[in-house]
């Protein structure tokens, strides 16, 4: 009996059991291919624009409570689009390791004392740090729109607009477009309505023009932040 097991009956099991390691290690090349390819396609898809939009609607008016607020400390536009990209899927850079307007962050240190970048509430360095990320870009700008006056955006939803009231290179505030009042003539929408901070506004022209004293002397861009931006 014991010649028997060690010799035919251990003779019949090796195949087998090299036929399942053949199979295990297929099995998991196959789930570390799967996971690569979600991982990839999660990269991919990072920047949810309507997610962001979703953000701002929800809080426009209402401040999210989670967050400081700077509506009374020289501004809190920049502060609340950089909360709405923020849970659009666009990460902190913290310092270190990023500097400069490299960095982007909002953060809780000892005694719930907040931490943050210029970049999350400024709106000077907030344009330098989103033209630093891979993929965003300039798609309109303009210099003294009137109020009344339709021009094209070029804008989806997500994407931040910037306003210099003086056109002295020096950006004053921002919005983050969020919503469409109709489609283009290709029937693609139009997304030309925005949300902002200081002061609130929900789903106003994106120019701001009706709102702004010196729509003569304000320039306004465009950034467009692509879905593959994280």
């Amino acid at each position: 009996m014991a010649a028997w097991g060690l010799g035919n009956f251990g003779q019949r099991l090796v195949p087998r059991f090299k036929t399942m390691r053949r199979t295990s290690r297929l099995v998991l090349v196959v789930l570390v291919l799967v996971a690569l390819s979600g991982a990839t396609s999660s990269a991919a898809l990072a920047y949810n624009g309507a997610a962001a939009a979703t953000y701002a609607d929800t809080y426009w008016q209402g401040y999210n409570p989670a967050w400081p607020s700077f509506a009374k400390k020289g501004g809190d536009c920049t502060n609340f689009v950089s909360q709405a990209l923020y849970a659009g899927g666009i990460a902190m850079r913290p310092s270190p390791p990023y500097v400069g307007d490299g960095a982007w962050y909002m953060l809780q240190g000892k005694g719930r004392r907040w931490l943050n970048s210029l970049s999350w509430i400024n709106v000077q360095s907030h344009r330098s740090f989103l033209l630093s990320l891979s993929g965003v870009t300039q798609v309109a700008s303009y210099l003294g729109v009137a109020p009344g006056q339709l021009v094209a955006s070029n804008a989806a939803q997500g994407d931040v607009v910037l306003y210099d009231w003086d056109d002295d290179g020096v950006y004053d505030h921002e919005s983050i477009v969020v919503a469409s009042d109709g489609p283009n003539p290709d029937g693609t929408p139009s997304w030309d309505l925005v949300d902002a901070h200081t002061n609130n506004r929900y789903h106003a022209y994106w120019t701001l023009a009706q709102y702004n004293a010196s729509w003569a002397t304000t320039q306004i861009v465009v950034l467009h932040i692509p879905e593959t931006t994280s």
